[in-house]
């Protein structure tokens, strides 16, 4: 999954949207990016080599007034191969375009404090922010699952998962799989004493009308590698309920598919994280 990023708009607390070329007393324009050391017009980045907590530097040394910037919007170049593309396991090279609605994510914010240097990611979850759109044979990339982390404050957990776990138990069986290795996911729920019956895959609450209010959407989702290893990372400090599942190869980041969480008592977990905080959670 690869974009090309042409400008990112900061804008602050209050504040109008940027004018087109330069910063105004509302906002920050940037259109100039850093490729190893180098200044460049526009940047791209391949999402899917960042994972388990790497990340690329796509600008460095930007000098901000302190103060709270209440949205980041990202412009992409997309609709077109030769800057933002998905290219598909089985399709060899072949190249599917990339729609990102209005042609740019419009992210949450982040405070700046009064002096000093801070450092910011801005944090891909495909599991929740990609789909296929198949009338066209594209895929969509949206801004549900796509957050702004301050680094220095972020915590995160890592772990493994046994792989006796791949094919499932009594009842939540996945002894039918064609490949074991597949649909293993961790699902990362805000908040402690859940009902675990409203515990539920991605989904988007505008988009799938049908689906009940009780109903509680991962904050996100993390694969679980063939070795049984995942990590989490970009994380806000709080409370977390974590759960594995075997039958999430499926799972649609617009609709409620269904998909089992397992019994409580072997395969969720409750923990909390502190600011910075590093975790370990193992099923």
């Amino acid at each position: 999954v690869v974009i090309t990023i042409d400008s990112i708009e900061l804008r602050r607390k209050g504040g109008n949207d940027c004018d087109a070329d330069t910063a105004t007393d509302d906002c920050v324009f940037i259109d100039q990016f850093t490729e190893d050391g180098e200044d460049t017009d526009t940047i791209q980045v391949d999402l899917l080599t960042l994972q388990g907590g790497d990340n690329k530097i796509i600008i460095e040394g930007l000098a901000l007034e302190a103060g709270e910037y209440d949205q980041l919007r990202l412009s992409v170049n997309d609709e077109d191969t030769n800057f933002s593309w998905v290219k598909e396991f089985e399709n060899g090279d072949v190249l599917k375009e990339l729609k990102v609605p209005s042609d740019e994510l419009k992210l949450g914010g982040f405070t700046l404090e009064s002096a000093g240097v801070q450092v910011f990611v801005i944090e891909f979850d495909l599991r929740k922010a990609m789909t296929y759109n198949p009338g066209p044979d594209r895929y969509i990339l949206k801004p549900t699952g796509v957050r702004v982390v301050d680094v220095e404050a972020a915590a995160s957990i890592s772990g493994t998962v046994d792989s006796g776990l791949f094919i499932g138990n009594s009842s939540v069986p996945c002894v039918d799989k064609n490949d074991v290795n597949v649909g293993n996911v961790i699902y990362l729920y805000l908040g402690h004493s859940l009902a675990t019956d409203n515990l539920a895959d991605n989904f988007d609450s505008i988009l799938d009308v049908n689906a009940p209010d009780t109903a509680i959407a991962p904050y996100t989702s993390q694969t679980v590698a063939a070795d049984g290893s995942y990590a989490i990372s970009s994380l806000p400090a709080g409370n977390y309920t974590l759960a594995f599942s075997c039958q999430a190869a499926n799972d649609d980041p617009d609709i409620l598919d269904g998909i089992a969480i397992p019994a409580p008592e072997t395969e969720i977990v409750e923990l909390s994280l502190g600011e910075g905080e590093s975790n370990s959670c193992n099923f």
